[in-house]
């Protein structure tokens, strides 16, 4: 399908329920084609699938079929967006040989920081007012009012956040809303403005001497090689005194597995919130479900949610015809 002068053609490929609904209403004036999920569910790049998408040049996609994309000849793709905020799936397939991709990659920037940051704050108060304990305590018919009056409030908190941006700077607003002390932890070479909700900066550089004063820790990093296995080893042994909760929403990588049973089970860290992992579904033989101050969710804190990946990817669609520049274009050579 050509685009015609109502506007240039937008093809979608994507799992997310509901999105092309969303996109065809945003955009009206413009075609707009839907592909067949049947086609790219295994994540490969068929003939077919080739057939359906020789003539795009605007695709709306998830991040397996992109990453299938990237060097794919005899496309005409210029602009492709990710339904998806990380891009450690499409950057895990770019090969340095083959030089970059030909096409822009934009993805989905906005619409994860207020959900995310339900998460993070969610779980903070249901570990501070022990919610886990009064629901096992309603299971054996206790009425343990005494114990569950004592508690730490979110003004006595000092929130650790690893990954100061547009996510990160959502959750230090809701946390800081909720009375919480926010310390940022940066790069000191980083050019990130400041965040008006964070009340102290550490720098990554000694993040040896950031540790020691959290209560919580929370990694919204995503998984470029400057941050892969940042908290492995023996690092997080500087929280032995406090006993911090480590809260990661950001990627798996991290951390190794050994790295991170080891601090729990050191009682350097007071127990841990995972909504990423290394290897994804967590194996059932991974040694973290068994732990009994583990929280594991699979990879929901911030899922796609239609209608603002719609709205983020109409925004730049509206520029990109427009010549403007694109927001939330992703480094081909950073990765990110």
């Amino acid at each position: 399908m050509a685009a015609s002068a109502r506007g240039k053609a937008v093809y979608v490929a994507s799992a997310v329920p509901g999105l092309f609904s969303h996109i065809k209403r945003l955009l009206p004036n413009a075609p707009t084609v839907q592909i067949d999920q049947q086609l790219f569910q295994d994540g490969l790049v068929t003939d077919e699938l080739k057939l359906q998408i020789k003539d795009a040049e605007i695709l709306v996609a998830d991040p397996p079929l992109i990453g299938e994309l990237l060097y794919v000849n005899d496309l005409k793709l210029k602009l492709v967006n990710s339904t998806w905020a990380g891009v450690n799936v499409m950057m895990g397939k770019v090969d340095p040989s083959m030089g970059k991709p030909k096409f822009i990659l934009t993805r989905t920037g906005e619409g994860f920081g207020q959900i995310m940051g339900e998460y993070v704050v969610g779980h903070i108060i249901a570990t501070e007012r022990r919610f886990k304990e009064t629901y096992s305590q309603q299971k054996e018919h206790m009425w343990a009012q005494k114990s569950l009056k004592t508690f730490r409030p979110l003004t006595s908190v000092n929130i650790g956040i690893l990954g100061l941006g547009l996510i990160g700077n959502e959750v230090a607003r809701m946390c800081k809303c909720m009375g919480m002390t926010v310390t940022g932890i940066k790069r000191q070479d980083s050019m990130s403005p400041s965040c008006q909700s964070v009340d102290n900066y550490g720098m990554l550089e000694n993040l040896a001497d950031v540790l020691p004063q959290l209560d919580y820790l929370c990694s919204i990093l995503p998984s470029t090689p400057q941050t892969r296995n940042l908290l492995s080893g023996d690092i997080l042994s500087h929280c032995k005194n406090k006993k911090p909760l480590f809260i990661n929403i950001g990627r798996g990588d991290v951390i190794d597995e050994e790295s991170l049973v080891k601090a729990i089970k050191s009682e350097w860290l007071g127990g841990a919130i995972l909504d990423v992992f290394n290897k994804e579904p967590l194996p059932t033989t991974s040694e973290l479900w068994d732990l009994s101050n583990v929280t594991i969710t699979p990879h929901v804190s911030g899922p796609s949610l239609p209608e603002k990946v719609a709205e983020c990817f109409v925004d730049n669609y509206n520029r990109y015809i427009n010549g403007e520049q694109l927001k939330y274009q992703v480094d081909w050579v950073k990765g990110y």
